[in-house]
């Protein structure tokens, strides 16, 4: 990236962008069309191939596309999880939460119902978005009807149809947001939060803090982030998995935007620095890492060494790296847009050590 999209006219550091998405790489798409012409077992063989190759964009996207194919042939089977699992130890912030989500027991329980949403959710997956879209707008379509008729229906299913439509709004969101269409995915991801908690909550608000930053709404942005790091901790979520992701979401809005009112107030209430505040999401994405460690987390806690050691910032780029060129962006990027909370004058070594690394990554002298 130029000097030009990094920096603003006074040569201070740009906010982050929202997330990019993450398209399904085109040695993935030539296998999955072969999938959706019919030929599984050859589409399987091929994509297995490439999700057990190392840990890499490619990787995971083959192992999410494996699991596509396994939720539509057998359902969500041992085999299905077991991809999921290797997307949700993976760098993608789009798969990866998804990944979890899938593998969480709420998800099981909400996604029992009357309309076949595994099938939909099988052709995003598998790379058939339009199919998908259309699959969870006339599911929601007729889900929204029987509520409507609820008279129809004892307590159990109306339990069961109410669980699957605010499943169904928070999987449309996601679809829409995958197809471009960020505005039209907020009306659902809203109303699945309010009416969700825990886990499905928390992916909601994870989802629509993205649209509202992409919309510029940052203020209410920032308590999207926040509501969805808070439903995401294991004691309200049952799972560890989407609470790193939300963190480093969360972290990172902070340190583009440190006069939101959400840091003003932290910094008053708790008596403590900008930098305190913004360093405090990336600890404590670090503290929940058994199912997701998004490497990150790394760079934004240890960017604020006690010392100047900034080791575990360099084998945490050299992850990146190896993932994808846009993670390593992304981590440029964050390193550019914390420096101004970590570079102290005043020590010598450290000032050095984050010089060394501003090189290393080839970033630009700010003012």
């Amino acid at each position: 990236m130029t000097e030009q999209s990094l920096l603003d006219a006074h040569r201070l550091p740009l906010p982050l962008p929202p997330d990019p998405l993450s398209p399904i790489p085109d040695e993935v798409e030539r296998e999955l069309a072969a999938y959706r012409a019919g030929d599984v077992a050859q589409a399987q063989t091929s994509l297995s191939t490439i999700a057990e190759s190392g840990r890499t964009a490619l990787s995971g996207h083959a192992a999410m596309a494996l699991a596509g194919i396994e939720l539509a042939e057998n359902g969500l089977s041992a085999t299905c999880k077991k991809w999921l699992e290797q997307v949700a130890s993976g760098e993608d912030p789009w798969l990866g939460p998804l990944a979890v989500v899938m593998l969480s027991s709420d998800f099981e329980k909400h996604i029992a119902g009357p309309e076949p949403l595994l099938s939909n959710l099988a052709d995003q997956l598998t790379g058939d978005l339009t199919a998908a879209r259309q699959g969870f707008e006339q599911a929601l379509t007729h889900l929204e009807g029987a509520w409507e008729n609820e008279s129809e229906y004892d307590d159990d299913a109306i339990s069961a149809i109410l669980n699957q439509r605010d499943i169904t709004k928070l999987l449309l969101g996601n679809v829409l947001i995958q197809t471009g269409d960020s505005a039209a995915a907020r009306k659902p991801l809203s109303s699945a939060r309010s009416h969700c908690d825990g886990l499905l909550a928390a992916y909601a608000s994870y989802l629509e803090g993205h649209v509202l930053h992409e919309q510029g709404e940052n203020e209410r942005a920032s308590r999207a982030l926040f509501y969805a790091a808070d439903e995401a901790h294991p004691s309200s979520s049952g799972t560890e998995g989407l609470l790193p992701w939300a963190l480093i979401r969360y972290g990172e809005f902070l340190a583009s935007n440190p006069w939101l009112d959400i840091v003003v107030d932290q910094v008053e209430e708790n008596h403590t620095s900008e930098g305190s505040v913004i360093r405090f999401p990336f600890e404590s994405a670090l503290t929940f890492k058994k199912v997701s460690q998004p490497a990150l987390a790394d760079i934004g806690l240890h960017l604020f060494p006690a010392s100047a050691d900034f080791e575990p910032v360099h084998a945490a780029l050299e992850r990146l790296r190896t993932w994808s060129d846009e993670r390593y962006e992304r981590a440029r990027r964050l390193t550019l847009v914390l420096h101004q909370y970590v570079d102290d004058w005043r020590n010598e070594e450290k000032t050095q050590k984050l010089a060394e690394l501003w090189e290393k990554l080839d970033l630009p002298h700010l003012r």
